[in-house]
């Protein structure tokens, strides 16, 4: 994800002169990442749509925001992200939907797949995202910025606007959190 800094802020310039081109470079570079983000924060799929699409608005709104001496766009970019997604959560009377369709796979199994073993795996999958919500969301942060989003603590730390030894006590406290959880669902030893 990391591209060269004299690139985006090119890319940025361009963009605030109306170039559709650098905003579509951007979108395709970033979107993915921020939706992920917000997904894994939100648990939910809507409201992860709703956040990368503010996110974009916003850059094409005042490109001219970011500043360099800050960190990376991409920091900048789930800096914005994680605020929208607080905001969010924070007016949504549902914080954490334990029955969310987007968890789901609707697609048909190809038969030549063993259909318990995928069961399983489904549930697993599953478990671990419920076990995920049910952070607290600084630990749940920490742990998507570092071991889903791979961001080095310098950037997770630029997002999340603490210390980056902060995030590393996040992240090893996430860690151990998420363990216990699912341990004690039995889905680790």
């Amino acid at each position: 994800m990391a591209q060269s800094p004299s690139d985006e802020v090119e890319l940025l310039r361009q963009l605030a002169k109306g170039d559709e081109a650098a905003f579509h470079i951007l979108y395709e570079r970033y979107q993915r990442p921020v939706f992920r983000f917000a997904w894994y924060m939100s648990g939910n799929q809507t409201t992860a749509e709703e956040v990368a699409q503010e996110v974009f608005l916003q850059m094409i709104r005042n490109p001219r925001k970011f500043d360099t001496a800050k960190g990376t766009l991409a920091g900048y970019l789930f800096g914005i992200a994680r605020n929208l997604v607080r905001r969010q959560m924070a007016t949504s009377l549902l914080d954490v939907p334990l029955d969310d369709e987007e968890l789901k796979d609707d697609s048909a199994l190809a038969p030549d797949i063993d259909v318990l073993s995928e069961i399983e795996r489904q549930e697993r999958l599953e478990l671990l995202h419920k076990s995920l919500l049910a952070l607290p969301a600084v630990y749940r942060e920490a742990l998507i910025l570092c071991e889903l989003e791979e961001m080095s603590y310098p950037e997770a730390a630029a997002v999340l606007g603490c210390a980056e030894g902060t995030v590393a006590s996040r992240l090893h406290r996430a860690r151990t959190m998420l363990k216990s959880r699912l341990q004690n669902m039995r889905c680790v030893r």
